[in-house]
């Protein structure tokens, strides 16, 4: 009997459970920031997803995140003031009704640091992949800037050598990929070609894998190098969380039919008014050798040597030195029937 009347007890506890929909838990807020916070709870029990919602301390109006589902235990709070307070509470939801709830939880509040901007000083970094000259060869271009650094608002990234191979291309096809990444967000793109004008113009849409343009730049060939100009996305504020981007075109680029650096240059301005100019030598060009030695107008013959070392004039049927104003030495035989 008393086995009986605990299995009823807890059956009714587990409906009692079921039915209150309770609350997440261990609510605390980490990683803050001037700009943002993670809300951080432990999960509820029976939990189909959680809503969140945040304010100023003293304030009345709340701000929401929704999306949150029963799988997670953090979320960021974006788009803060700095040396703010703020309080956030949490709402869970047991079924996708919306009907069973547990009520908003408890108040946990966290303060906003100040924003300490950082130096404008982005990195631009051009990378091939074949170094031989007058060959195409893969091209990137990789951008770094630390978080709280100004935003790019403009770049220009041009060569001295060098062209984009444009006769071969037409609207619609991919040149290449791109990547982005930072603390908040990453994505990668295909690099699709628009539209050209001419043979030395071209832009190029940045689609994602929804077939969604997130972003545009346009490259040229100048009448010696190339040049690929890009604008800066308004993302609502003047300093970035810092990122990696890389912009990669698969074969597009000509190398220059001469041995040597390839300079390259990127004018870039920042949205609060920063400008600087970044250049770069580190590729550097080279020519196989063919085996033909190429004349070279200022070597001259300095004397002529035979195998003694005492000087000698041309003959025949004679092994003899030639002696070079470079430092080269040729042995010459002279047949004479």
């Amino acid at each position: 009997m008393k086995k009986f009347a605990v299995l009823i007890l807890c059956s009714l506890i587990s409906s009692l459970l079921k039915s209150q929909c309770l609350n997440a838990d261990s609510l605390i807020a980490t990683n803050i920031t001037h700009i943002n916070a993670q809300a951080n709870w432990a999960p509820a029990p029976n939990a189909h997803h959680y809503l969140i919602h945040y304010r100023e301390v003293g304030t009345s109006n709340w701000s929401n995140l929704g999306n949150i589902d029963s799988t997670m235990t953090s979320r960021n709070i974006p788009q803060l003031q700095q040396l703010t307070t703020y309080e956030w509470q949490i709402k869970t939801f047991c079924d996708s009704t919306n009907q069973p709830n547990s009520g908003w939880s408890y108040s946990d509040t966290f303060t906003t640091s100040a924003f300490i901007p950082s130096q404008f000083n982005p990195s631009i970094l051009p990378i091939i992949a074949n170094s031989t000259c007058g060959q195409n060869t893969a091209f990137s271009i990789i951008a770094q800037q630390l978080q709280n650094e100004p935003d790019i608002s403009t770049s220009v990234f041009y060569s001295n050598k060098g062209q984009f191979e444009m006769n071969k291309i037409s609207n619609g096809d991919t040149l290449g990929n791109a990547s982005y990444s930072s603390p908040a967000i990453s994505f990668s793109s295909l690099l699709v070609l628009d539209f050209k004008l001419g043979p030395n113009y071209a832009k190029i849409d940045m689609i994602d894998s929804l077939g969604d343009v997130v972003g545009f730049f346009v490259i040229e060939n100048l009448s010696s190098g190339i040049k690929v100009t890009t604008i800066g996305p308004n993302d609502g504020n003047n300093y970035t969380n810092g990122y990696v981007s890389q912009i990669n075109f698969t074969d597009l680029f000509v190398n220059p039919s001469e041995e040597g650096p390839i300079i390259f240059t990127a004018d870039i301005n920042s949205e609060t008014g920063d400008t600087l100019q970044k250049i770069d030598s580190s590729i550097v060009i080279s020519c196989p050798q063919t085996g033909i030695k190429k004349p070279d107008k200022e070597t001259k013959l300095i004397t002529i040597l035979d195998l003694l070392g005492k000087e000698a004039k041309k003959s025949s049927n004679k092994i003899l030195l030639y002696i070079y104003s470079d430092g080269t030495i040729e042995k010459r035989l002279y047949i004479k029937n």
